[in-house]
């Protein structure tokens, strides 16, 4: 079966960190943007014209504190520290033949920490994507039907 048409529940896109989700997620997001530079010149008159320019994109997450999760906010702000890109995902599996993904390599640079009065502790983390996101689209072949055979006439 190929993927649905049906509007996806956001429960089903998950920010991973080398290969392993973000424990305790309660919401993920991508952002991708476009530079522009301005070409504007004598000749556009008092119009601004603009030319494609660079791709810059970063990935984020809301999660609540467990310290006994994997990938939680220990395993992040180690990352953090080391200041080295890490291999990051956002993946929605619909089932074993269907998958989305956006992946790449980012460097961790926001880590905060929140612990309200009588509310659950949470951390965001934020990261900076550093070179391409890789978008990666597996979906089954709907089967096709075979054309039936037109019959051969009877001989008399």
């Amino acid at each position: 079966m190929a993927f649905t048409s049906e509007i996806l529940d956001g429960v089903n896109l998950l920010l991973s960190i080398g290969g392993t989700p973000i424990g305790a997620s309660s919401s993920c997001s991508v952002e991708l943007t476009r530079a522009t530079r301005n070409t504007s010149n004598k000749d556009t008159g008092i119009w601004d014209s603009f030319a494609a320019g660079t791709i810059t994109w970063s990935m984020s997450s809301e999660n609540f504190v467990n310290f006994g999760g994997e990938n939680g906010y220990d395993e992040l702000y180690d990352a953090l520290v080391a200041g080295t890109p890490v291999d990051v995902s956002v993946d929605y599996k619909q089932d074993e033949d269907n998958t989305w993904q956006l992946s790449g390599k980012a460097i961790i640079t926001g880590l905060p920490l929140s612990a309200p009065k009588g509310e659950n502790v949470s951390f965001s983390v934020t990261l900076q994507g550093t070179g391409e996101l890789t978008r990666t689209k597996t979906e089954e072949a709907e089967e096709a039907e075979e054309p039936e055979e037109p019959e051969e006439p009877e001989e008399d």
